[in-house]
């Protein structure tokens, strides 16, 4: 068995002690839980500071579901979880951060600020933060204290990499009128800005990289620099991405990868309108990183272009970073479709990155299948022909259900 196999294993653990579960690593952190010795759980991520490692863990209490965090020493196993952790592939995962409600229906107050708030959100989605922020700043000017337009210009700077500016601007749209959505992006920014270790920055043509001074050489930096943009163009040119603006990729510490990100512990980087790449100091540019980074460059390319389920998101970053599916996933996913349960392509339409290691296995693996007859069905006329027009994609999406249904995993 593979590390990633072992990985996806060993994420039901049981524990060896009874344990607190918190909502936070520290000891003094608020009490979710008390768990038994012996309580199954199913290991989410795991976090290394002061208080030493503790993992985020899921368990079912009293016929609900608990999740926080325990010691690593109340899981049984840790020491091989740690050890298939560190040489796990990891699945690269898309997670974009919304618009918050009511902001993403309509900007309150004027009609004129209304299509500014749906200009706003168009640049945010068609990857021109800058673009965006510059709007939101000249609307800003007319209505100061209009609490859609100051979450929007926060989303602006968030996306921008400006978490300096989005906290302020996130905090004056809660002084104006409460939202729990712009509360939540700001424990998100303030989280990020927490895990930073100081940032250093290196701009290319395509990429604008900042990276983690300590954990990053400016030597490995540069060479991610160009990677990325090599990737780009390649990406771009398969499905006809416009680059308007630079992408911002943040390199990071696997630590401080997941205080900031709160991702899944399978996951191996993350796009949320910025990609995020985790190393450690003996990373290199080997085939697997340029696979990570292509995956995430596809994930920018495709939310440049429209808003496209997680199936074929995933699908095809997989496909154009040139991984490939292990052959014990696809007797996995045989298995399941003689089973019946294969997921259906409408039923995997939102991001992955909040699925459990096992059903992550799948998704990807479906994903990957679904993709690889997508691109045989348009070999001829070519994926960016198809994502640019909405309705032969639905009509392709239901001639890929049905030659999956007919052949399986083919």
């Amino acid at each position: 068995m593979g590390t990633l196999g072992l990985l996806l294993a060993i994420s039901s653990a049981v524990l060896n002690t009874g344990s607190t579960l918190r909502n936070g690593c520290d000891s003094d952190a608020e009490t979710v839980a008390v768990l038994p010795a012996g309580a199954a759980v199913e290991v989410r991520s795991s976090i290394s500071g002061g208080a030493g490692t503790c993992y985020k863990v899921a368990a079912s209490l009293d016929g609900r579901q608990v999740t926080g965090y325990v010691p690593a020493k109340a899981v049984g196993n840790s020491e091989a979880f740690e050890q298939a952790r560190r040489g796990a592939r990891g699945f690269g995962v898309s997670e974009p951060v919304p618009a918050p409600a009511p902001v993403a229906a309509k900007v309150p107050g004027s009609n004129a600020a209304s299509r500014a708030g749906d200009r706003i959100q168009s640049l945010l989605q068609s990857n021109e933060p800058a673009e965006a922020l510059t709007l939101a700043e000249q609307e800003l000017k007319k209505s100061p204290k209009d609490p859609g337009l100051l979450a929007l210009a926060g989303l602006a700077s968030y996306r921008a990499d400006n978490l300096d500016r989005a906290i302020l601007y996130w905090n004056d749209s809660l002084a104006v009128q409460p939202n729990p959505q712009v509360e939540q992006l700001l424990a998100r920014a303030r989280r990020e800005m927490a895990a930073d270790g100081g940032s250093e920055r290196t701009i290319g043509a395509r990429v604008v990289i900042r990276y983690e001074r300590g954990t990053v050489s400016p030597q490995l930096a540069q060479s991610m620099l160009a990677t990325l943009d090599q990737e780009y163009s390649r990406i771009s040119a398969a499905l006809g991405c416009r680059a308007a603006e630079k992408v911002t990729a943040v390199v990071q510490s696997r630590e401080a990868y997941m205080r900031s990100t709160s991702a899944a512990e399978w996951s191996g980087a993350m796009y949320d309108g910025r990609i995020h790449v985790p190393v450690s100091p003996t990373t290199r540019i080997d085939a697997r990183t340029r696979q990570v980074l292509a995956h995430e460059l596809v994930h920018a390319c495709l939310s440049e272009l429209g808003r496209w389920p997680a199936w074929l998101q995933e699908g095809l970053a997989q496909k154009y970073s040139g991984e490939t599916l292990p052959p014990a996933v696809f007797t996995r996913l045989e298995d399941v479709l003689r089973s019946g349960k294969l997921p259906r392509l409408n039923q995997m339409g939102q991001s992955f990155a909040r699925l459990s290691a096992a059903n992550a296995q799948i998704a990807y693996g479906v994903a990957y299948v679904a993709a690889s007859k997508l691109l045989e069905l348009t070999a001829t006329t070519g994926i960016g022909n198809v994502l640019r027009n909405p309705s032969e994609f639905e009509r392709l999406t239901e001639e890929v259900e049905r030659c999956l249904g007919a052949d399986g995993t083919h």
